[in-house]
């Protein structure tokens, strides 16, 4: 019987996923570092609607409305995948990394094929304080919700 894909509650810790970078490779809580942060796992390095997900969030981290939080940003994939990000990215702001097959550990699943993608704001301790997930990029991320929650 398969397993069922579930994401994370909000207030419960989220998951210490092993993470790779386009030269090393580190996990969730080390990448964390005891740190605010929001959370964004792509569709893939390459989806213009993430892209765009991410602009928006970077602009909102210079104008100071994400208060501090680190931003990390996740692609699905291996080294490749994040060296891909880091170059679109290219904002030395975002940490940027590929979560492997990972994305499913925190019920990022697949349908039809499409990567799910989401959002996930975490306090000092990585308790989950919003998440936001969904099959189509265009409704993975708000960033009205971002703000509210680090208010």
């Amino acid at each position: 019987m398969p397993e069922t894909i579930a994401v994370p509650e909000v207030g419960t810790v989220i998951p210490d996923l092993p993470l790779i970078g386009p030269s090393t490779t580190s996990t969730m809580r080390e990448v964390l570092d005891s740190r605010r942060a929001v959370v964004f796992f792509l569709r893939a390095a390459d989806c213009a609607i993430c892209l765009g997900h991410v602009k928006k969030l970077l602009r909102m981290e210079q104008a100071g409305q994400l208060r501090d939080a680190h931003v990390v940003l996740i692609a699905p994939g291996d080294r490749d995948a994040a060296a891909e990000l880091a170059r679109r990215v290219a904002n030395p702001r975002a940490s940027t990394w590929a979560s492997g097959e990972h994305h499913a550990d925190i019920g990022l699943g697949k349908f039809l094929a499409v990567q799910h993608s989401g959002t996930f704001v975490v306090d000092e301790d990585g308790r989950i304080l919003v998440r936001r997930t969904s099959v189509l990029p265009m409704s993975s991320f708000s960033g009205d919700e971002v703000v509210a929650a680090l208010g």
